[in-house]
């Protein structure tokens, strides 16, 4: 047989290794597509039991599979149209990239039937448009961003969704359908500010028509249908026809009526026809199964299972039974004209169908599970169980599958081929037994499809290509005698199965010790790097230009580049192999590299990533991009040595793939050289916008591949007990990655593209590639700040640096998109790394405190509630934070929001009195406020307002009036600080106090303050006042101090003590118009005793405060005779009183 050029053909089967996986006489069920993803195989295998898993499958070259609310979609073939389209080659996805998407929440289960997924022109990568049952619809322009998606929410009146029909062309959209068949056209648009939006139309039926159908048919297909109804009205199937770019059909196949619409990019839609088809089946059956009985029509029970439109035709799957004569289900496959359905229905064509069931009223879904599939002649009717073949003058054929764990997903027609997708075998192609592999190889078309890389599966080995399959081990040991060498002939005797050979060149090289020892630059991770490396910059030895070098185990005889990386992926993935099969891959443990310690599994990681972006690179500069082409002739001109003769530039540079990130800085290089010339801007933006198109289809395959293999290439713990750290290339500083080349990028096409452009749509582009970017290094810096682990003080130094860089560069990088007024897109980069100061300032900036709560609840286990509150009071918005105490002391707060502001108020108790004032709780409120208040320093009326607010919580907890030893201790507080208020403002600057904003002062300092000698305007009141504030002092020798200093002041306040007394009769007469006599007289007045009142009069000669003046003799006299007056005075008050 001739060899074909391709590996697979259009249709996605493999021409090279068919599996059939069921075999009839006449049919083959056979795997088709590209190798199914891991994620896939991972979560069928582990899905719950209860968990509804569900696929379908598209003619755009996609299929998805829905489990719980995870929305899986991968390629499992390439387009036909990109393949067929001459002169436009298309950039080829890996088989292996699969994209995870979160579907909406919901209380129903989702199913694949309510996802569509489809392709835009002018983009690589497909969106989706995914619905819940309940009616919440998300969009995501662009399936490999998995955060930028939109939301709209359709008012369905409680209507659940059954099924999402995707059109096409210039038409654009889907059409939803509920169970109760509403049926609601849903477009994403594009608005003028570049921003993704959904439409939703509803479709209604024209009141005419209404009107003359009558009431049986009024109640038809759109809008909420009765309950005595519904049964008549149960939606079947939404199916969509092409008639052209412009135009499509719409069928809707409900109860018995098919109705349809044709839509239009231009003109609103139209309803063409209403055909009533139970009576015309019926009518059949009782003619082909039941005539013999001599029923009656009506005691026939008919449903339509589903509906296929096959040119002029429509094909119907029906199933009736007659409970009269027997509980058997009869099924059928009815054609019927369309054309004439606009007027009355005829049948063309009716069948009866070699399948039977058998009537049950309670599990009635049973017997009405079976699908319809028409394919060229041939029509499959299938169910979970087994597929039904009918063609034309041919007895049925069933391909069963009986496996207990296996089941029919979905099926659909690809390429003119069935399609169907089985829980453990994946996507399986039905043919005839006796197509041919010849038959099948004369319709191929050349298609390259590129594979992920599958550890731990078999190969597809190009023993044809691979040269290391012709090497001998023994050349190896007598030319290299290195360890090098030796790991080499043992790799090599691995492949050629000399297992005892393989094993004694192990043991020599790497001799067991018991338990493994990790240390960094151990012989056998530097001897696997080495290998690895060399594999991955091998030449290609069939190549005779390459002749002046010697080829290795990565050297491949292909003459195409793409198949030598290819050829270089598939030693890599044996090399691989090898160490996980001789025991060597726990072994391994960590490697310096460019001043950094490195895991040696993540330096091989970073090798198998560097080949994937090879083959993407390779398959891009396929597609003539002039741009890419030149980019890479100026690493070669710049970078290289003077090539061979022979030698294009393409081949040197692929050639050396540990080196491939230079490509892309090139790239970038190129658009920084055009920024700094007098380029017309339109141009700089369509050059940046190519640029970061190819950075993206590069970098995006490459990430996808990191988040597969993660869980692969990740080191054992004692490996991470080192000094290790996790930097990919991506993130590399310097000409060792591309971490700078990312970051000029993202910078040339914020400034230069997003900022500058006018065009709406293009300026949208660029601002989802400014996300894309940032995307990717913020990825890689999160990878890098969490593998570091503070194993000792330096480490978690080192650690906690790492963390404060990481996040003042997510803050630079997101930044600009809020200053854009970007909202969703800075959202998505802050919700995927946990910017929640952002999250904050979005929510806030765009008054959308739903979101907010959304957050709350989100990120209530990485303490989110504890930022907004911070930001709160950081940013001065009390108010804010006092909405959410009151909000969160309602019966119907959340659980988790009233715990959230609990701690934090735990950490901020000078706002945790408003919680238990919200609570009702009183009490606990005046006494946090006193304790608040008690420890209050700083603010003086802030101490004051607490204070108040204790008292009237006491009030309000034991009634207004009610004083408690409580409000007695509040009033005494009150005094004092009204004591300090009191004080003269020139006083207190005098002492540097701020009179505006006055601290708490204690009692002996305002006492001092009343009676200091610069209160010039004190009267006998204020020192009064100083003497009642000694109350307040709890130690005893400190408040008799105080009491000496008030005395003390109120004497020297008066200069007559060291006067002449002259010749005045009565001393007091003197010692009337002094400080010391006012205040005393003063405070007697006021019900002091003088005993109690004035000091010792020995302890007031002996302070020092009075300096020369207690040893002058007319003091002393005078002070005596006032002592004297003074308590005479209360002698004979008190012998008065008797």
């Amino acid at each position: 047989m001739k060899k074909v050029s391709s590996r697979f053909s259009v249709s996605g089967k493999s021409v090279q290794t068919a599996q059939v996986i069921i075999k009839t006489p006449f049919h083959n069920a056979e795997k088709f597509g590209n190798t199914l993803p891991v994620i896939i195989t991972e979560a069928l295998t582990f899905a719950d039991r209860n968990t509804v898993v569900s696929v379908r499958i598209s003619e755009c070259g996609y299929a998805w599979l829905v489990c719980g609310r995870r929305l899986l979609v991968w390629q499992y073939k390439q387009s036909v149209n990109n393949i067929m389209m001459a002169g436009t080659p298309q950039r080829r996805t890996q088989g292996g990239q699969c994209f995870e998407l979160t579907l909406p929440q919901s209380d129903l289960a989702h199913r694949a039937e309510l996802v569509s997924v489809f392709t835009c022109p002018g983009n690589h990568t497909p969106a989706c448009i995914a619905v819940s049952p309940e009616g919440v619809i998300r969009y995501w322009p662009n399936v490999s961003h998995e955060g930028l998606s939109v939301e709209q929410i359709v008012d369905l009146q409680g209507q659940e969704c059954d099924s999402l029909c995707a059109l096409g062309g210039r038409v654009d959209g889907c059409v939803l359908a509920t169970t109760t068949c509403t049926v609601v056209l849903v477009q994403p648009r594009l608005t003028a500010g570049g921003r993704h939006s959904v439409h939703c139309h509803t479709l209604r039926t024209p009141t005419g028509w209404l009107g003359g159908i009558g009431k049986r048919m009024s109640s038809l297909i759109f809008g909420p249908m009765a309950a005595e109804q519904s049964g008549e009205t149960r939606l079947v199937r939404v199916l969509s026809v092409k008639q052209n770019d412009d135009c499509w059909f719409v069928f809707v196949l409900a109860g018995h009526s098919l109705q349809k619409w044709l839509m239009t990019s231009s003109e609103p839609e139209q309803l063409v026809y209403v055909a009533e088809l139970g009576r015309v089946i019926r009518d059949a059956y009782q003619c082909t199964a039941w005539e013999s009985c001599g029923s009656d029509p009506a005691d026939i029970d008919v449903w339509l299972l589903d509906v296929q439109v096959l040119n002029n035709s429509v094909m119907v799957l029906a199933a009736a039974v007659n409970l009269h004569v027997s509980p058997q289900v009869q099924y059928a496959l009815v054609r019927l004209d369309a054309d004439t359905l606009q007027t009355a229905a005829q049948i063309e064509e009716f069948l009866l169908l070699k399948l039977f069931g058998l009537y049950q009223e309670d599990d009635m879904a049973d017997f009405l599970s079976y699908r319809l599939l028409v394919c060229d002649n041939n029509v499959f009717v299938h169910r979970q169980r087994d597929i039904t073949i009918v063609q034309p003058g041919q007895d049925s054929d069933v391909l069963d599958f009986a496996a207990i764990s296996d089941k029919l997903l979905g099926g659909s027609v690809c390429c003119n081929t069935p399609v169907f997708f089985s829980r453990n075998h994946g996507l399986l192609a039905i043919y005839p037994a006796e197509q041919t592999l010849q038959d099948m190889s004369r319709s191929m078309v050349d298609v390259s499809m590129d594979k992920s890389m599958q550890f731990n599966e078999s190969l597809v080995m190009q023993a044809n290509n691979l040269t290391l399959y012709n090497l001998e081990p023994e050349d190896m040991l007598s030319a290299q005698k290195d360890t090098v060498g030796q790991l080499k002939a043992a790799f090599l005797f691995h492949i050629k199965g000399q297992q005892q050979s393989c094993q004694e060149i192990l043991s020599e090289l790497v001799p067991e010790e018991g338990e493994v020892k990790n240390e960094i630059d151990g012989v056998l991770d530097k001897v696997t790097v080495c290998i690895s490396s060399e594999l991955l910059n091998d030449i290609p030895v069939g190549d005779p230009r390459w002749l002046n070098e010697q080829g290795g185990l990565g050297s491949s005889s292909s003459m195409q580049i793409l198949h030598q990386l290819e050829d270089k992926q598939q030693a890599l993935n044996l090399f691989l192999q090898f160490l996980q099969q001789v025991g060597l891959w726990p072994r391994l443990s960590a490697i310096s590299v460019n001043n950094s310690i490195l895991a040696t599994l993540h330096v091989l990681a970073d090798h198998a990533e560097l080949l994937m972006a090879a083959i993407q690179l390779r398959n891009l500069t396929s597609t003539n991009s002039q741009l890419l082409q030149d980019a890479l002739d100026y690493v070669v001109q710049e970078l290289y040595e003077e090539p061979s003769p022979g030698l294009s530039n393409q081949d040197i540079f692929y050639r050396e793939v540990t080196k491939i990130y230079r490509g892309l800085w090139a790239l970038v290089e190129k658009c920084v050289q055009a920024s700094t010339t007098d380029i017309d801007p339109t141009q700089l933006i369509a050059l940046i916008s190519e640029t970061n198109n190819i950075l993206l289809a590069v970098l995006s395959g490459v990430m996808q591949f990191r988040q597969q293999k993660a869980t692969f290439f990740s080191p054992s713990v004692s490996v991470t007990q080192l000094p290790v750290e996790y930097l990919p290339w991506t993130i590399s500083t310097g000409d060792q990655g591309l971490y700078d080349t990312l970051h000029k990028q993202q910078s040339l096409t914020l400034r230069y593209g997003a900022r500058v452009c006018t065009e709406g749509a293009t300026r949208a582009s660029l601002y989802d590639q400014y996300v894309s970017l940032v995307d990717i290094m913020l990825d890689a810096k999160k990878c890098h700040v969490e593998s570091v682990r503070g194993a000792n003080d330096q480490q978690s130094q080192r650690a906690d640096t790492l963390l404060r860089q990481y996040q003042q560069e997510r803050h630079k990088l997101i930044q600009p998109l809020i200053d854009d007024r970007e909202w969703e897109r800075a959202a998505l980069l802050a919700e995927k790394y946990l910017d929640f100061t952002t999250l904050v300032v979005i929510c806030e900036h765009t008054n959308n405190q739903q979101r907010l709560d959304e957050y709350l609840e989100r990120f209530k286990d990485e303490d989110f509630a504890q930022h907004v509150f911070n930001w709160y009071l950081r940013e001065g918005k009390q108010g804010k934070l006092l909405a959410r105490c009151k909000a969160a002391s309602r019966p119907a707060a959340r659980p988790s929001s009233s715990t959230s502001l609990t701690k934090f108020l735990g950490a901020h108790p000078q706002l945790k009195w408003l919680q238990h004032a919200f609570q009702g709780d009183y009490e606990t409120t005046a006494q946090t406020l006193i304790s608040l208040a008690a420890e209050e320093k700083d603010l003086l009326t802030r101490k004051k307002s607490m204070l108040s607010f204790a008292k009237l919580s006491s009030f309000v907890a034991n009634g207004v009036g009610v004083e408690t030893e409580f409000v007695r201790n509040i009033n005494r507080e009150l005094e004092l600080i009204q004591c300090q208020e009191e004080l003269p403002d020139e006083v207190l600057s005098t002492f540097g106090y701020d009179t505006v904003n006055q601290p708490v002062l204690d009692p002996v300092t305002i006492a001092h303050l009343c009676v200091c000698p610069e209160n010039q305007e004190a009267t006998e009141y204020d020192f009064k006042k100083a003497l009642d504030l000694s109350q307040y002092v709890q130690d005893g020798e400190q408040r008799n101090d105080l009491v000496l200093h008030i005395w003390c002041s109120a004497i020297l306040r008066d200069t007559i003590w060291k006067g002449p007394l002259g010749s005045v009769e009565s001393p007091v007469e003197i010692l009337r118009d002094t400080m010391f006599y006012r205040l005393t007289d003063l405070a007697i007045t006021l019900g002091s005793r003088p005993d109690e009142l004035l000091p010792p009069i020995d302890m007031l000669f002996n302070y020092p405060d009075l300096g020369t003046l207690k040893d002058d003799t007319n003091f002393q006299y005078l002070i005596k005779v006032g002592y004297d007056y003074f308590y005479r005075s209360q002698d004979c008050g008190e012998s008065c009183r008797v």
